[in-house]
């Protein structure tokens, strides 16, 4: 019977701890991010500054890489899980990067551009636009497809923005 007592003892000690852990540990979970009053945008908020490669690919030939700077200004849209983003590079585009992103679970996803255009030895190609983005720390890193045809062959650009929170 001695033996029994420290026994229950030190296992209600055990549940009883584990029980206050886990408490804590959920009033922890519920208190973080889900303030209404923090802004998840915000983190994303800035101007960065970095490089931008793009490379072309046509009918299964991978023409050389370009490369040059790049800045980047993310500020808030109206719709409160929505950023706009624009891309400043001195790597010439037919087009602009003036685009809308919307938060996602891992980072952003470009919502208003559907298609781009890309120049195929001196020709405009109209292609499928994508673009996601993700925030690590204080770097930004942006990935862009375009897809399309030109005179039947594929055309794909890819295209990868950088920066550092400045």
């Amino acid at each position: 019977m001695n033996t029994i007592l420290p026994a229950i003892r030190s296992y209600s000690v055990v549940v009883m701890a584990l029980f206050l852990l886990g408490s804590l540990a959920m009033s922890c979970k519920n208190k973080g991010g889900t303030d209404p009053d923090i802004d998840p945008r915000e983190q994303y908020v800035g101007r960065y500054e970095g490089g931008m490669s793009s490379a072309l690919n046509v009918g299964g030939f991978e023409g050389v890489t370009q490369t040059g700077s790049a800045t980047t200004v993310i500020t808030n849209a109206p719709n409160p899980k929505e950023m706009y983003v624009e891309v400043t590079s001195s790597l010439g585009r037919p087009t602009p990067l003036k685009l809308t992103a919307e938060l996602t679970d891992k980072g952003f996803a470009v919502i208003d551009r559907k298609t781009d255009q890309m120049n195929v030895l001196g020709k405009v190609v109209e292609g499928n636009f994508t673009a996601t983005g993700v925030l690590v720390g204080k770097d930004l890193a942006i990935t862009i497809t375009t897809e399309g045809l030109s005179t039947g062959a594929p055309v794909k650009r890819n295209e990868s923005v950088t920066g550092t929170k400045k």
